[in-house]
């Protein structure tokens, strides 16, 4: 897949977040919760919630995520 085709796949916001840990078929780690608590910080400078940090889980946890055959990574249904 090109890098085009997987934008399109994950979507603006979660490339931006994961653009880094999807291979070349669009597949991204199954520990893709472990990115977004290592990369996204949970609070700003002032302690409030971070919004992208929310927003990611919010995301993930809201589409539909096929699994490959030995459950170590994950892509949205096509």
């Amino acid at each position: 897949m090109t890098q085009e085709e997987i934008k399109k796949l994950w979507g603006d916001e979660l490339y931006k977040v994961f653009s880094e840990h999807i291979n070349n078929d669009g597949w991204l780690t199954s520990n893709w919760a472990d990115i977004i608590e290592d990369e996204i910080s949970k609070y700003d400078s002032d302690y409030n919630e971070n919004p992208l940090y929310t927003k990611t889980y919010s995301r993930m946890y809201n589409i539909d995520l096929e699994m490959n055959s030995n459950g170590t990574m994950v892509t949205p249904f096509r």
